[in-house]
């Protein structure tokens, strides 16, 4: 079990740049995400991987089908004994209770995904949602822990709201999350990890301030600094 909030997002081409960088931030951290790129290009064996080193792992797929592939997938996941496991929200409660199923009995958490960090009010007009990404933010993470989710993956700017207006205690991993001093990049909606962990962020994903800084190990402690009580 991870005693950081902080899960660096293993966003590379091969299994041997990842497990460098994981040997790097032995004892700093112990959480990391494999997404798209990492699993499409590795499959599996990455998981076997980081799981014989004994770190926690948040395999990022944002499933969104059927539900009963939704099911299937959920249940290939718990077998490699993934901590958390991402699905899209707007998949509707069927499809979620689904993917709770192929989780049931195991210790893979299902994260449920409201608006992506990368959008904005333009980017989900453009695919027909006439709303705030605020209301749509809201209107998924409801949706979400009414059909039993206990954790969603939004952006900082939507914690405080989530945990007034839908629940204090659900697990809430916030990604795209910048260092102290690094730009926003392709994030439209991010904040620092010191103030998404004022705001009641459970988890932070970060990617870009840790690996690609020049000193990895370096970076990983500084952002660990920010974000610890005096």
């Amino acid at each position: 079990m991870s005693k950081s909030p902080i899960i660096v997002a293993l966003d590379y081409d091969s299994a041997e740049e990842a497990l460098q960088l994981v040997d790097r931030l032995h004892g700093a951290i112990d959480f990391f995400k494999v997404g798209k790129q990492l699993f499409t290009r590795t499959g599996p064996e990455i998981i076997h991987q980081l799981r014989k080193r004994e770190v926690d792992v948040f395999l990022d797929l944002k499933f969104h089908d059927i539900p009963e592939t939704v099911r299937k997938a959920v249940k290939s996941c718990v077998d490699l004994e993934v901590r958390f496991l991402t699905i899209h929200t707007s998949g509707g409660s069927e499809m979620m209770n689904y993917a709770l199923q192929g989780a049931d009995g195991s210790g893979t958490e299902i994260l449920g995904v409201t608006v992506l960090t990368s959008m904005n009010e333009e980017g989900i007009r453009e695919i027909g949602v006439n709303r705030t990404v605020s209301d749509q933010v809201l209107s998924l993470a409801t949706l979400a822990v009414e059909s039993g989710l206990k954790g969603l993956v939004c952006s900082p700017y939507e914690v405080e709201f989530i945990r007034e207006k839908v629940s204090k205690t659900v697990t809430l991993v916030t990604p795209g999350i910048r260092g102290p001093e690094e730009a926003k990049g392709d994030q439209k909606r991010t904040l620092s990890a010191a103030e998404a962990i004022q705001k009641g962020s459970s988890y932070l994903v970060i990617g870009r301030p840790i690996t690609q800084a020049q000193d990895p190990v370096e970076a990983a402690h500084r952002i660990i600094a920010s974000i610890s009580v005096p």
